[in-house]
């Protein structure tokens, strides 16, 4: 073998390797999933409900909020005991001020903090993560421009 074929080679090797460290050091790791407590609106179908499953399928703890019977019953059949199906209309305020209070007491409870909000909108497939205090603000200033 030749000298310039043989340093290409091991040029080659060492050029892969280096690609595929740099991308496993880069990769997030979020760690600790059984500790991690999310509520998901929009969990009748769709997004929404194909996201509760993979979050339970990581081990997290998910409040999954739906809209009709249908989609709560659909999520026990085929999810574990860490999904928790609340009855929510996030167009109603006393409906969002109830599922609030569920979670926040389980998650209290349960003694690990507070939990993280992601609303699953069905119209436009927009997915919003945010700080439960962020939404209670936007939820109560929505409803006081209601007449």
């Amino acid at each position: 073998m030749e000298p310039i074929l043989f340093g290409l080679i091991i040029l080659l090797g060492i050029f892969v390797v280096y690609k595929l460290l740099d991308r496993v050091m880069r990769l997030r790791r979020v760690g600790s999933y059984p500790d991690r407590h999310i509520l998901i609106t929009g969990c009748d179908s769709g997004f929404g409900h194909q996201l509760a499953k993979r979050l339970d399928s990581l081990g997290c703890q998910v409040f999954a909020g739906c809209l009709t019977e249908k989609g709560e019953t659909e999520l026990k059949k085929t999810c574990s005991e860490r999904v928790h199906t609340i009855s929510l209309d996030v167009t109603n305020h006393y409906s969002v001020r109830r599922a609030f209070e569920l979670v926040n007491n389980k998650v209290q409870s349960a003694g690990t903090g507070g939990f993280k909000l992601c609303l699953v909108s069905g119209t436009f497939y927009c997915v919003f993560f945010a700080s439960v205090s962020i939404f209670m603000y936007m939820n109560d200033e929505i409803n006081s421009m209601q007449v």
